[in-house]
């Protein structure tokens, strides 16, 4: 099965800054595997989970830290 995000999201690879835009799910014995558009070139690349993260996008404060709580 395969699902396309909405909203693709911003990632940072080892190989650049990206936008991951689908994932397909790798069944019972397998990983699932992210498709990443790399902003450099447009080209796709399919890696796992622990081969991008995410980057931070600090809209609107949402991941400031408070103190009052």
């Amino acid at each position: 099965m395969i699902y396309e995000f909405r909203n693709p999201m911003p990632v940072e690879t080892p190989l650049g800054y990206g936008m991951l835009v689908y994932v397909r799910d790798g069944g019972t014995f397998a990983n699932d595997v992210f498709a990443v558009v790399l902003d450099a070139d447009g080209s796709l690349l399919h890696m796992l989970s622990d081969q991008f993260t995410f980057v931070r996008n600090d809209t609107f404060g949402i991941r400031e830290e408070r103190s009052d709580r």
